[in-house]
């Protein structure tokens, strides 16, 4: 989660009661059942030139309405598209279902519903803040929670969509890969959005503000390093043929271009939401900890630290 923005599930309530933002993009490393690559390169985010004529570029602030807004056009200016299982076509001939499970306010469905008007979007969270000036007829939002069972049949939805949201191992063993699976239509597609929540090259600061805020996040259930696992909990249904994996690493702070500066106040922010606690479990003042903070940026600004985002997505069996 430091970078991320991570919705704990309705069992693992952060601190803040805020979402936890982050990034991710670029060429694929793809890896199928069975057979894992020992070693990837992962590419680096290119810095795109400000006139260069991007499908998605990165607005500026002032446009965006809400944080959760934000956030995902920072993600959508990383990638350059808003998933990456191949169903676009599907989506575009329209009557194609899609599920966003952990939707916040709804902001990617929306996103996805005003591009592809034909096909029908459902999204659901564990709240009901949903975004209610969407006037798209082809969304509908719903308070559910995935843990308590997923309110729909089975062979539902022709792509199954989730980002930055944080479950228990036993969660996704005993619950939460099954049900995505359940409702996923033989042939769809489960795609899977996160980060690594970790920072390379690092310093002593960076580190130290690392460790304990995953140390804070443990002990309220919440794991943040699951993620090499996701394609083991989704294997464990016996129900996914195909599984890739697509990683971006992206540099922080000034060498990140546009998104690096964003992206780093996002961590800072992130931290300091949770600063008493923290400082607290550090046995230090609060003021010692606002030190660490901004000694923390200068390291992220001169070492020109990365951290990776990636994308898991699986095709459902058709038996």
């Amino acid at each position: 989660m430091g970078n991320c923005s991570c919705r704990s599930n309705s069992n693992n309530k952060l601190e803040s009661g805020e979402e936890h933002v982050t990034q991710d993009n670029l060429p694929t490393v793809e890896k199928r059942t069975n057979r894992f690559s020992k070693k990837s390169v992962i590419p680096t985010l290119p810095i795109f030139n400000e006139d260069e004529n991007l499908k998605y570029p990165l607005h500026d602030t002032d446009d965006i309405i809400t944080h959760s807004q934000l956030q995902h056009n920072i993600h959508r200016y990383i990638w350059q598209n808003n998933f990456s299982s191949p169903v676009d076509d599907l989506l575009r001939k329209g009557r194609a279902r899609v599920l966003e499970i952990g939707c916040g306010d709804g902001t990617w469905t929306i996103d996805l519903a005003k591009e592809f008007t034909w096909s029908l979007f459902t999204a659901i969270d564990t709240h009901s803040r949903f975004d209610r000036r969407v006037e798209n007829t082809n969304v509908t939002f719903l308070k559910a929670d995935v843990l308590d069972g997923l309110p729909f049949d089975p062979d539902t939805f022709d792509l199954v969509y989730m980002r930055f949201l944080s479950f228990t191992e036993k969660q996704w063993l005993d619950k939460v890969a099954n049900e995505i699976v359940r409702v996923c239509k033989p042939g769809g597609w489960i795609e899977i959005m996160d980060c690594t929540n970790q920072y390379a090259p690092k310093g002593s600061s960076t580190t130290q503000l690392e460790s304990v805020y995953h140390e804070y996040l443990k002990s309220k259930n919440i794991d943040l390093i699951l993620n090499p696992r996701f394609e083991d909990y989704l294997r464990s249904t016996n129900k996914i043929t195909v599984i890739r994996r697509e990683e971006k690493k992206v540099t922080l702070g000034k060498g990140g271009g546009k998104v690096g500066p964003l992206l780093l106040q996002n961590i800072t922010t992130t931290w300091e939401q949770s600063k008493k606690t923290l400082s607290e479990l550090m046995g230090i003042s609060e003021k010692d900890f606002d030190l660490l903070i901004r000694t923390f940026q200068k390291e992220v600004n001169d070492l020109k630290t990365s951290t990776r985002y990636i994308r898991i997505y699986g095709q459902k069996v058709v038996e």
